[in-house]
């Protein structure tokens, strides 16, 4: 492979590992934004905010099988699994 093939397949990669943690970092904001809405009686935005968790867990799932680095795709697995036993909170 290339050098510049092999440069370019490395740095889609990192911006895939990288989105997948920003999706693991705000399907938990979106819980909590979510509990604390139930909270207050609000039910239309408590709905919306676990439907956005729900997208961020969904979208994590999708791509996932496309981490090349076997530790890394463990790694998100088990912070999917967490995410998703959050969402089964609500």
């Amino acid at each position: 492979m290339a050098p510049e093939s092999e440069a370019l397949r490395t740095k889609m990669q990192r911006s895939l590992i990288d989105f997948l943690h920003t999706e693991l970092e705000i399907g938990p904001t979106f819980v909590q934004s979510a509990l604390l809405a139930i909270s207050e009686g609000h039910t239309d935005h408590y709905a919306q905010a676990k439907q956005h968790a729900v997208t961020a867990a969904e979208s994590i799932r999708h791509f996932i099988s496309q981490v090349a680095d076997t530790e890394v795709r463990s790694e998100i697995g088990r912070q999917l699994d967490e995410l998703d036993r959050l969402i089964c909170s609500l």
